[in-house]
């Protein structure tokens, strides 16, 4: 999956990331249908690698992140972690 992420001070991030999500098929198919699910319900993880030429948000092009993912019925929100 690729995306482009505009941040609050105009600066643009490329994201590319890979993911996983499973868990009950009664809780899937409710976050098919829009349903609010509790994201302790299944698993959702994702792997970003990002890139930008903006010099404020460089070190983004040099880290390693992981993200844990929750998914609302307008779409999927992220928190993303760098690995140390």
């Amino acid at each position: 999956m690729r995306i482009v992420l505009k941040t609050d001070d105009d600066e643009i991030i490329g994201m590319t990331y890979r993911g996983m999500r499973h868990g009950p098929k009664e809780v899937l198919d409710r976050i098919a249908r829009g349903e609010v699910v509790k994201a302790t319900d299944y698993y959702l993880r994702i792997a970003p690698f990002f890139e930008t030429a903006s010099a404020k948000y460089g070190w983004l092009n040099r880290i390693i992140a992981v993200g844990v993912g929750h998914r609302l019925p307008e779409g999927p929100i992220y928190q993303v972690f760098e690995v140390l």
